[in-house]
């Protein structure tokens, strides 16, 4: 996820419960494989963790800073 650091990035992710989502995200800090991201759909935070993205890419979707 370094590669994406300060980006942008769609991500199909899978969370504990096993919930599959698509979420527009902006990469913040990585550390391990855990890495700190605002989530544009939740308008917060969040820690996601690299084992539980199933793909990404850079998002073409336009976001307001």
């Amino acid at each position: 996820m370094e590669s994406y650091m300060g980006k942008v990035v769609q991500l199909i992710y899978i969370d504990r419960k096993k919930n599959v989502s698509i979420r527009d995200v902006r990469i913040i800090s990585v550390k391990g494989k855990q890495f700190k991201a605002y989530c544009y759909s939740a308008g917060a935070m969040r820690i996601f963790n690299e084992d539980n993205v199933v793909d990404v890419e850079i998002s073409r979707h336009v976001w307001k800073a």
